[in-house]
């Protein structure tokens, strides 16, 4: 699905995704190159002389304007742009394809224990394992002690209230087919892994799975 811009004409979106206050993180753009340059141009202007701080994408097919998102984007001078033109032969011409998106979803940062991880494909039930395996992978970057793999499941059950934003459950969920979770280690996150280890719910000697299969096991006789 297309989305289009409704400050300006003839730009178009196909992924959008927002931090959880709605600021813009990633903005996968269509347009000609003048409209597209317009566009960025806009955010490096006051308001007050006709400038934007934000924007609004609504699908190309929504009549009634009914399903607007609001996108933010306050401090342009943080985000990179990307751009490819594609082939000119194509039915709507000389058209540029543009990737606005702040750095920070491509590069972990280790000081603050804090990443992003993004999926090309919307939020579904089959999607879920890959964006988990993803969010997995930063912990293993962000984390100042060693993770095994094999303790994945039981280490995220026990952490991801307080140290993952899945955007699609957020307030400002991803738009198009994309979706992201941001992973934020908390100071005690050594601590935490210290004592699963020492309560046998982790361990070098597969403590992990004899520590789930009870965990089902009592779920089960619960259920």
């Amino acid at each position: 699905m297309l989305y289009k811009i409704s400050e300006l004409s003839d730009l178009y979106a196909d992924a959008c995704i927002r931090d959880e206050s709605g600021e813009l993180m990633f903005l996968s753009l269509y347009g000609r190159d003048t409209a597209i340059q317009q566009f960025l141009a806009a955010f490096t202007v006051k308001e007050s002389c006709g400038g934007l701080s934000g924007f609004c994408l609504t699908p190309v097919n929504d009549t009634d304007g009914r399903s607007v998102e609001q996108v933010h984007m306050r401090s342009p001078d943080r985000l990179t742009k990307f751009s490819g033109r594609l082939p000119r032969d194509t039915l709507f011409g000389n058209l540029v394809h543009t990737w606005i998106y702040d750095a920070v979803l491509l590069k972990p940062d280790r000081s603050t224990r804090t990443a992003w991880f993004m999926l090309d494909e919307p939020f579904t039930p089959e999607a879920r394992p890959r964006l988990l395996q993803g969010v997995w992978s930063l912990y293993k970057t962000l984390s100042p002690v060693p993770l095994l793999d094999s303790w994945s499941d039981v280490v995220m059950r026990a952490t991801h209230a307080e140290c993952v934003s899945f955007l699609e459950d957020s307030d400002h969920p991803p738009i198009g087919k994309v979706t992201a979770a941001k992973v934020l280690l908390t100071e005690s996150f050594s601590d935490d892994v210290s004592r699963m280890v020492q309560a046998g719910m982790i361990g070098l000697n597969g403590e992990e799975a004899v520590y789930l299969e009870q965990a089902r096991s009592a779920n089960a006789m619960a259920a």
